[in-house]
């Protein structure tokens, strides 16, 4: 149970023996349950960490904080603030610009056209920051059917060559006439040439956690997810901010689905042609948030503007917006 210090009334967890921000002794007994709220949320003014009980000042909208002192991260639900049980984070490999943007001359400098964009590109803007993902695990399968193109072809070349031979015979071969059309038709038995086919995928999907950075979301983009490590702020260098988000686990779950669903139609679409009454069940489980560094480049190029992004622990394009 949490509660309030008697002394100056700041939140603090039921195991706390000195107020964390008055510093004034919590012993057993003294301190007063957290007052219920109408809508179950304490009030944001006076929120503070559960672990080190530094003030927490949320901005309007943010639904995920970070502490800034400690690094541990509470989310706004239903039920009020909670802490964020499972937090884990993806280490930065470079933190030195010129290192990070040679990932981007590899990537825009491919093909014979292209290979002066970068040395004729202005760097804007860089910056490398570490965005808050809700990691999302889910398995989907997509049932779907689709026209078997080659039985189709075979069908319809038994067509071609079944009514040129009844042509020749009603025209009488080569003697005069004329004028016959030989136009494809289907006859006779043969089967259907529609299939029935079932794509199956398991997804850890990162949804971003900021409303600002949705035109940035990966679409079939996977983090090096076994290289992520629990959240700790002294492993981030000061000066890198460690944004909070404003997009709740609930709508990621929401999000997730909706972009599953999508690849895996597109999975679909790629493995057959001709697809059809495409089906596809996705079941979400609750996720982790995670923590990833990401360089953020733009590039104006003759007055027109491109922006890079560079997943800093992998170092590769994440995404990129023109």
């Amino acid at each position: 149970m949490t509660l309030y210090c008697n002394s100056c009334g700041a939140q603090n967890p039921d195991e706390a023996r000195f107020c964390f921000k008055c510093g004034k002794p919590m012993a057993a007994g003294t301190g007063t349950p957290t007052p219920p709220s109408k809508s179950g949320a304490t009030d944001p003014k006076n929120l503070v960490c559960h672990s080190c009980g530094a003030p927490l000042k949320p901005m309007a909208g943010e639904t995920i904080v970070t502490c800034e002192y400690c690094g541990s991260s509470v989310a706004l639900s239903g039920d009020g603030w909670k802490d964020i049980k499972t937090h884990t984070m993806l280490l930065p490999k470079v933190f030195d610009e010129k290192e990070a943007l040679e990932v981007c001359r590899g990537w825009m400098d491919q093909g014979f056209l292209h290979h002066h964009d970068f040395e004729e590109s202005h760097l804007v803007e860089g910056k490398l920051s570490l965005v808050p993902y809700w990691i999302v695990p889910a398995s989907a399968a997509t049932h779907y059917t689709y026209e078997d193109v080659a039985m189709e072809s075979a069908k319809i070349g038994g067509s071609i060559a079944a009514a040129a031979l009844v042509g020749g015979m009603l025209s009488g071969g080569n003697r005069g006439g004329g004028g016959f059309i030989v136009a494809p038709m289907f006859i006779g038995g043969g089967g259907s040439s529609r299939r029935a086919a079932e794509i199956a995928g398991q997804y850890e999907y990162p949804v971003v956690a900021v409303q600002g950075l949705q035109s940035y979301q990966p679409r079939d983009y996977q983090f090096d997810l076994l290289a992520r490590v629990p959240f700790e702020k002294r492993k981030v260098p000061s000066g890198y901010p460690i944004l909070n988000g404003d997009i709740s686990e609930d709508s990621a779950k929401y999000m997730a689905k909706n972009y599953i669903v999508a690849v895996q139609g597109e999975k679909a679409h790629k493995a057959h042609r001709m697809v059809q009454s495409l089906q596809t069940d996705v079941n979400v489980q609750d996720g982790e948030l995670m923590h990833a560094p990401i360089w953020y480049f733009t590039f104006d190029k003759k007055g027109q503007k491109s922006i890079l992004l560079v997943d800093g622990n992998r170092m590769q394009i994440l995404n990129s917006v023109h």
